[in-house]
Protein backbone atom coordinates (compact mmCIF):
# COMPACT_ATOMS: atom_id res chain seq x y z
CA UNK A 1 0.00 0.00 0.00
CA UNK A 2 2.70 2.31 0.76
CA UNK A 3 4.33 1.66 -2.57
CA UNK A 4 1.04 2.65 -4.17
CA UNK A 5 0.66 5.77 -2.03
CA UNK A 6 4.55 7.03 -3.00
CA UNK A 7 3.99 6.08 -6.68
CA UNK A 8 0.87 8.50 -6.76
CA UNK A 9 3.06 11.31 -5.22
CA UNK A 10 5.64 10.83 -7.72
CA UNK A 11 3.13 11.12 -10.18
CA UNK A 12 1.71 14.07 -8.94
CA UNK A 13 4.97 15.65 -8.46
CA UNK A 14 7.48 14.60 -10.36
CA UNK A 15 9.79 17.41 -9.63
CA UNK A 16 9.36 18.50 -6.20
CA UNK A 17 9.16 15.80 -4.42
CA UNK A 18 12.67 14.02 -5.56
CA UNK A 19 14.28 17.48 -4.24
CA UNK A 20 12.43 17.54 -0.90
CA UNK A 21 14.19 14.04 -0.15
CA UNK A 22 17.68 15.40 -1.39
CA UNK A 23 17.36 18.22 1.38
CA UNK A 24 15.97 15.61 3.88
CA UNK A 25 19.36 13.91 3.05
CA UNK A 26 21.06 16.77 3.41
CA UNK A 27 19.88 17.85 6.99
CA UNK A 28 20.16 14.46 7.77
CA UNK A 29 23.52 13.81 6.80
CA UNK A 30 24.60 17.29 9.03
CA UNK A 31 22.96 16.16 12.18
CA UNK A 32 25.20 12.98 12.08
CA UNK A 33 28.43 14.61 11.25
CA UNK A 34 29.05 16.36 14.11
CA UNK A 35 30.73 13.82 16.31
CA UNK A 36 33.51 13.25 13.88
CA UNK A 37 34.59 17.09 14.36
CA UNK A 38 34.25 16.61 18.38
CA UNK A 39 36.56 13.40 18.21
CA UNK A 40 38.87 15.50 15.88
CA UNK A 41 38.61 18.84 18.18
CA UNK A 42 39.29 16.50 21.31
CA UNK A 43 42.48 15.12 20.02
CA UNK A 44 43.39 18.21 19.19
CA UNK A 45 43.56 19.27 22.79
CA UNK A 46 44.55 16.02 24.31
CA UNK A 47 48.21 16.62 22.18
CA UNK A 48 48.14 20.10 22.73
CA UNK A 49 47.55 19.77 26.44
CA UNK A 50 51.03 18.02 27.41
CA UNK A 51 52.85 21.45 25.50
CA UNK A 52 50.75 23.87 26.41
CA UNK A 53 51.04 25.95 23.20
CA UNK A 54 46.92 26.60 23.15
CA UNK A 55 47.92 29.09 20.30
CA UNK A 56 49.05 26.28 17.97
CA UNK A 57 45.89 24.08 19.37
CA UNK A 58 43.56 27.57 18.46
CA UNK A 59 44.91 27.16 14.40
CA UNK A 60 43.92 23.48 14.39
CA UNK A 61 40.65 23.63 16.07
CA UNK A 62 38.85 26.99 14.58
CA UNK A 63 39.21 25.42 11.22
CA UNK A 64 36.88 22.57 12.14
CA UNK A 65 34.42 24.73 14.14
CA UNK A 66 34.21 27.22 11.43
CA UNK A 67 33.38 24.12 8.92
CA UNK A 68 30.92 22.14 11.41
CA UNK A 69 29.16 25.89 11.65
CA UNK A 70 28.74 26.30 7.85
CA UNK A 71 27.33 22.53 7.52
CA UNK A 72 24.87 23.78 10.26
CA UNK A 73 23.96 26.98 8.02
CA UNK A 74 23.64 24.72 5.04
CA UNK A 75 21.42 22.22 7.01
CA UNK A 76 18.72 24.93 7.84
CA UNK A 77 18.70 26.21 4.50
CA UNK A 78 18.08 22.82 3.36
CA UNK A 79 15.28 22.27 6.72
CA UNK A 80 13.41 25.52 5.40
CA UNK A 81 13.66 24.31 2.04
CA UNK A 82 12.20 21.08 2.44
CA UNK A 83 9.44 22.06 4.72
CA UNK A 84 8.06 24.42 2.61
CA UNK A 85 8.26 22.15 -0.44
CA UNK A 86 6.25 19.63 2.23
CA UNK A 87 3.62 21.82 2.50
CA UNK A 88 2.73 22.53 -0.96
CA UNK A 89 3.31 18.88 -1.95
CA UNK A 90 0.78 17.51 1.21
CA UNK A 91 -1.73 19.70 0.13
CA UNK A 92 -1.74 19.85 -3.27
CA UNK A 93 -1.20 15.67 -3.08
CA UNK A 94 -4.64 15.77 -1.19
CA UNK A 95 -6.76 18.34 -3.17
CA UNK A 96 -5.12 16.25 -6.14
CA UNK A 97 -6.57 13.22 -4.57
CA UNK A 98 -10.09 14.23 -3.36
CA UNK A 99 -10.81 15.66 -7.43
CA UNK A 100 -9.14 12.07 -8.68
CA UNK A 101 -11.28 10.02 -6.26
CA UNK A 102 -14.52 12.31 -6.64
CA UNK A 103 -14.00 11.66 -10.49
CA UNK A 104 -13.86 7.91 -9.83
CA UNK A 105 -17.19 7.91 -7.74
CA UNK A 106 -18.89 8.97 -11.28
CA UNK A 107 -18.12 5.61 -12.77
CA UNK A 108 -19.67 3.54 -9.74
CA UNK A 109 -22.70 1.98 -10.30
CA UNK A 110 -26.07 3.05 -8.52
CA UNK A 111 -25.92 -0.40 -6.72
CA UNK A 112 -22.69 0.68 -4.37
CA UNK A 113 -24.52 4.06 -2.95
CA UNK A 114 -27.24 1.94 -2.41
CA UNK A 115 -25.20 -0.77 -0.47
CA UNK A 116 -23.07 1.48 1.59
CA UNK A 117 -24.15 3.91 3.56
CA UNK A 118 -23.42 7.54 3.08
CA UNK A 119 -22.00 8.73 5.98
CA UNK A 120 -19.27 5.72 5.67
CA UNK A 121 -18.85 7.15 1.90
CA UNK A 122 -17.92 10.63 2.71
CA UNK A 123 -15.67 9.55 5.61
CA UNK A 124 -13.59 8.80 2.81
CA UNK A 125 -12.79 12.25 1.91
CA UNK A 126 -12.48 13.63 5.65
CA UNK A 127 -11.20 11.41 7.97
CA UNK A 128 -9.52 8.87 5.73
CA UNK A 129 -8.03 11.41 3.55
CA UNK A 130 -6.81 13.64 6.53
CA UNK A 131 -4.47 10.43 7.78
CA UNK A 132 -2.88 10.71 4.77
CA UNK A 133 -1.86 14.60 5.09
CA UNK A 134 -0.50 13.34 8.48
CA UNK A 135 1.47 10.82 5.99
CA UNK A 136 2.42 12.69 3.54
CA UNK A 137 3.59 15.96 5.82
CA UNK A 138 5.12 13.98 9.21
CA UNK A 139 5.40 10.50 8.41
CA UNK A 140 7.35 9.69 5.98
CA UNK A 141 9.71 12.33 6.20
CA UNK A 142 10.19 11.90 9.70
CA UNK A 143 10.82 7.77 8.67
CA UNK A 144 13.36 9.05 5.25
CA UNK A 145 15.10 11.53 7.86
CA UNK A 146 15.65 9.06 10.71
CA UNK A 147 16.93 6.08 8.51
CA UNK A 148 19.08 8.43 7.20
CA UNK A 149 20.40 9.70 10.50
CA UNK A 150 21.05 6.20 11.38
CA UNK A 151 22.49 4.50 8.59
CA UNK A 152 25.11 7.29 8.78
CA UNK A 153 25.57 7.29 12.08
CA UNK A 154 26.39 3.52 12.22
CA UNK A 155 28.82 4.46 9.33
CA UNK A 156 30.88 6.36 11.56
CA UNK A 157 31.03 4.38 14.57
CA UNK A 158 32.31 1.32 12.64
CA UNK A 159 34.74 4.04 11.62
CA UNK A 160 35.51 4.69 15.41
CA UNK A 161 35.31 1.05 17.12
CA UNK A 162 33.64 -1.84 16.32
CA UNK A 163 33.44 -3.30 19.43
CA UNK A 164 31.14 -0.48 20.89
CA UNK A 165 29.42 -0.69 17.82
CA UNK A 166 28.41 -4.44 18.85
CA UNK A 167 27.73 -3.42 22.38
CA UNK A 168 25.04 -0.94 20.94
CA UNK A 169 23.71 -3.39 18.34
CA UNK A 170 22.68 -5.36 21.54
CA UNK A 171 20.33 -2.98 22.76
CA UNK A 172 19.58 -2.54 19.37
CA UNK A 173 17.92 -6.13 18.99
CA UNK A 174 15.97 -4.89 22.44
CA UNK A 175 14.40 -2.02 20.81
CA UNK A 176 13.46 -3.98 17.35
CA UNK A 177 11.92 -6.83 19.65
CA UNK A 178 9.60 -4.20 21.62
CA UNK A 179 8.42 -2.35 18.39
CA UNK A 180 7.25 -4.72 16.68
CA UNK A 181 5.74 -6.70 19.58
CA UNK A 182 4.32 -3.99 20.86
CA UNK A 183 3.98 -2.11 17.29
CA UNK A 184 1.95 -5.34 15.64
CA UNK A 185 -0.62 -4.69 18.08
CA UNK A 186 -1.29 -1.20 17.93
CA UNK A 187 -1.34 -1.59 13.75
CA UNK A 188 -3.88 -3.69 14.07
CA UNK A 189 -6.22 -2.40 16.00
CA UNK A 190 -5.29 1.32 14.21
CA UNK A 191 -6.76 -0.39 11.27
CA UNK A 192 -9.83 -1.36 13.11
CA UNK A 193 -10.14 2.05 14.09
CA UNK A 194 -10.45 3.40 10.56
CA UNK A 195 -12.66 0.85 9.54
CA UNK A 196 -15.19 1.59 12.89
CA UNK A 197 -15.03 5.43 12.55
CA UNK A 198 -16.46 4.97 9.20
CA UNK A 199 -19.05 2.34 10.01
CA UNK A 200 -20.23 5.27 13.06
CA UNK A 201 -20.65 8.00 10.76
CA UNK A 202 -22.29 6.12 8.32
CA UNK A 203 -24.85 4.74 11.08
CA UNK A 204 -25.07 8.77 12.36
CA UNK A 205 -25.82 10.41 9.25
CA UNK A 206 -28.51 7.46 8.37
CA UNK A 207 -30.53 7.66 11.35
CA UNK A 208 -30.46 11.77 10.89
CA UNK A 209 -31.50 11.29 7.88
CA UNK A 210 -34.01 8.78 8.38
CA UNK A 211 -35.02 10.48 12.24
CA UNK A 212 -38.66 11.18 10.90
CA UNK A 213 -38.97 7.36 9.94
CA UNK A 214 -37.56 6.47 13.08
CA UNK A 215 -39.99 8.40 14.81
CA UNK A 216 -42.83 7.49 13.28
CA UNK A 217 -42.10 3.70 14.19
CA UNK A 218 -41.04 4.24 17.25
CA UNK A 219 -37.62 3.02 16.69
CA UNK A 220 -35.64 5.36 19.31
CA UNK A 221 -34.54 2.97 21.87
CA UNK A 222 -33.53 0.54 19.03
CA UNK A 223 -31.57 3.25 17.35
CA UNK A 224 -29.68 3.75 20.56
CA UNK A 225 -28.95 0.67 21.45
CA UNK A 226 -27.24 -0.12 17.64
CA UNK A 227 -25.73 3.20 17.84
CA UNK A 228 -24.01 1.90 21.61
CA UNK A 229 -22.92 -1.02 20.15
CA UNK A 230 -21.12 0.98 17.19
CA UNK A 231 -20.08 3.62 19.38
CA UNK A 232 -18.30 1.30 21.81
CA UNK A 233 -16.64 -0.62 19.28
CA UNK A 234 -14.92 2.22 17.76
CA UNK A 235 -13.88 3.43 21.30
CA UNK A 236 -12.49 -0.11 21.76
CA UNK A 237 -10.24 -0.12 19.13
CA UNK A 238 -9.55 3.37 19.79
CA UNK A 239 -8.13 2.71 22.90
CA UNK A 240 -6.16 -0.33 22.23
CA UNK A 241 -4.52 1.29 18.92
CA UNK A 242 -3.57 4.50 21.37
CA UNK A 243 -2.60 2.48 24.58
CA UNK A 244 -0.11 0.59 22.86
CA UNK A 245 1.14 3.80 20.55
CA UNK A 246 1.74 5.72 23.81
CA UNK A 247 3.01 2.89 26.00
CA UNK A 248 5.85 2.19 23.31
CA UNK A 249 7.65 5.54 23.31
CA UNK A 250 8.35 5.07 26.89
CA UNK A 251 9.59 1.49 26.65
CA UNK A 252 12.30 2.65 23.81
CA UNK A 253 13.30 5.73 25.20
CA UNK A 254 14.48 3.72 28.48
CA UNK A 255 16.04 0.81 26.57
CA UNK A 256 18.19 3.55 25.42
CA UNK A 257 18.80 4.74 28.18
CA UNK A 258 20.32 1.69 29.75
CA UNK A 259 21.77 1.12 26.56
CA UNK A 260 23.92 4.53 26.98
CA UNK A 261 24.90 3.28 30.13
CA UNK A 262 26.16 -0.03 28.68
CA UNK A 263 28.36 2.00 25.98
CA UNK A 264 29.54 3.93 28.68
CA UNK A 265 30.64 1.01 30.96
CA UNK A 266 32.05 -1.11 28.18
CA UNK A 267 33.87 2.09 27.35
CA UNK A 268 35.53 2.59 30.57
CA UNK A 269 36.56 -1.17 30.52
CA UNK A 270 38.14 -1.42 27.27
CA UNK A 271 40.16 1.92 28.24
CA UNK A 272 41.44 0.67 31.52
CA UNK A 273 42.06 -2.84 30.57
CA UNK A 274 44.04 -1.42 27.07
CA UNK A 275 41.68 -3.80 24.66
CA UNK A 276 42.70 -3.42 20.90
CA UNK A 277 40.75 -1.36 18.54
CA UNK A 278 39.48 -2.65 16.39
CA UNK A 279 38.03 -0.04 13.45
CA UNK A 280 37.95 1.20 10.18
CA UNK A 281 39.95 4.38 11.41
CA UNK A 282 42.77 2.46 12.82
CA UNK A 283 42.65 4.40 15.73
CA UNK A 284 43.33 2.87 19.41
CA UNK A 285 41.03 3.67 22.00
CA UNK A 286 41.06 7.05 24.15
CA UNK A 287 38.94 9.49 25.44
CA UNK A 288 38.36 11.25 22.26
CA UNK A 289 37.03 8.23 20.69
CA UNK A 290 34.70 7.26 23.48
CA UNK A 291 32.95 10.72 24.23
CA UNK A 292 31.65 10.85 20.43
CA UNK A 293 30.60 7.52 20.96
CA UNK A 294 28.52 7.79 23.69
CA UNK A 295 27.00 11.20 22.08
CA UNK A 296 26.39 9.06 18.91
CA UNK A 297 24.79 6.41 21.03
CA UNK A 298 22.25 9.07 21.95
CA UNK A 299 21.27 9.78 18.75
CA UNK A 300 21.21 6.72 17.57
CA UNK A 301 18.42 5.11 20.23
CA UNK A 302 16.71 8.78 19.99
CA UNK A 303 15.99 8.28 16.18
CA UNK A 304 14.87 4.74 16.22
CA UNK A 305 12.87 5.78 19.32
CA UNK A 306 11.27 8.09 16.68
CA UNK A 307 11.25 6.25 14.19
CA UNK A 308 9.43 3.36 15.92
CA UNK A 309 6.69 6.27 16.70
CA UNK A 310 6.49 6.99 13.35
CA UNK A 311 5.27 3.29 12.67
CA UNK A 312 1.79 3.79 14.09
CA UNK A 313 1.47 7.15 12.10
CA UNK A 314 2.15 4.93 8.69
CA UNK A 315 -0.15 2.52 9.69
CA UNK A 316 -3.00 4.64 10.46
CA UNK A 317 -2.57 6.56 7.22
CA UNK A 318 -1.99 3.28 5.15
CA UNK A 319 -5.67 2.30 7.07
CA UNK A 320 -6.86 5.39 5.28
CA UNK A 321 -5.02 5.26 2.45
CA UNK A 322 -6.31 1.47 1.56
CA UNK A 323 -9.83 2.44 2.09
CA UNK A 324 -9.34 5.53 -0.21
CA UNK A 325 -8.06 4.00 -2.90
CA UNK A 326 -10.15 0.94 -2.69
CA UNK A 327 -12.78 3.49 -3.01
CA UNK A 328 -11.14 4.53 -6.19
Amino acid sequence: MLKRVLKVLFEFYPVLAPIAIVCILISAAASALPPIFMQKVIAAIETWQKSGDWVGASREIVPKVLTLGCMYCFSIVAVVLHTQLMAIITQGFLSKMRCRMFDGMQNLPIKYFDTNKHGDIMSHYTNDIDTLRQLISQSIPSVLQSCAIIACVMGIMLYFSVWMTLVLLVGVVAMILVSGRIGGGSAKYFIRQQKAMGRTEGYVQEMMNGQKVVKVFCHEEQSKADFDKINDALYEDSFRAHAYANMLGPIISNIGNVLYALVALAGGVFLLTGVKNLSLSGMAFSISIVIPFLNMTKQFTGNVNGLSQQINSIVMGLAGAGRVLGLM
